[in-house]
């Protein structure tokens, strides 16, 4: 895949206003090829299958459909897509775990005033991150049965033993942990010594991990009743 390609996006918005504008901050940063964009679920699908862009940039809700289900369109099938999928949302938004469980890969908080800018998830999703807050944290602990302890001080987790591929590894459940009391990304990085980068890379495991226990288990991330 040439680096033209790695860099090739399709916008997916609720109209034309916010596609040109994630347009425009794209194209700002260079090196983004951008596709026509969709502005509903149907032409989406229709797009993703005949330009199979590098990275899927999707309101949560579009006016025919959700994001999650544009998710479930890539992964799915005999031959599913390779496209990534950063999806826009705001706050604590029940669709935005939807999309996450169901496969999406990263997501940009518009309420968030101390997130990097959207191109900057866009490239950051590409290399292997992803973005957390603090209540998606604590839903992963509840579902991945870990105790949202308190953790003020900082820690380095000693080697992980191997773990299964719906287990977390000690350092997972830690860094967990600390995002759950409203810690960044940025904050653990340097209380641990560790690029962010390195944190947000393991963050994006967790989803994966969190994904196939959905899958193999049957199991759901809604709060209890």
């Amino acid at each position: 895949m040439t680096a033209t390609s790695t860099r090739t996006v399709l916008l997916a918005g609720r109209d034309a206003m916010r596609t040109a504008g994630w347009q425009e901050e794209l194209r700002a940063a260079g090196a983004w090829q951008v596709l026509p964009p969709a502005h509903s679920f149907a032409t989406a699908r229709v797009l993703l299958h005949r330009h199979d862009p590098a990275l899927l940039i999707t309101d949560l809700h579009l006016a025919d459909g959700l994001a999650v289900d544009m998710v479930r369109v890539l992964r799915s099938g005999t031959s599913p897509l390779g496209t990534q999928v950063l999806v826009v949302a705001r706050g604590q938004d029940p669709a935005l775990l939807d999309a996450l469980q169901a496969g999406a890969d990263n997501f940009h908080d518009l309420d968030d005033a101390k997130a990097p800018g959207l191109a900057e998830q866009a490239l950051d999703t590409l290399s292997g991150g992803a973005e957390i807050a603090p209540w998606i944290a604590r839903r992963l602990l509840d579902h991945f049965g870990v105790e949202a302890q308190t953790a003020t001080r900082p820690h380095v987790a000693s080697p992980d033993a191997m773990a299964g591929p719906l287990e977390l590894t000690a350092a997972e459940r830690q860094l967990l942990r600390q995002l759950s009391i409203g810690q960044r990304i940025s904050d653990v990085a340097r209380l641990i010594g560790l690029a962010p980068r390195d944190l947000a890379a393991r963050v994006r495991t967790i989803y994966r991990k969190m994904q196939w226990g959905l899958r193999a288990g049957d199991l759901s991330l809604s709060p209890a009743r």
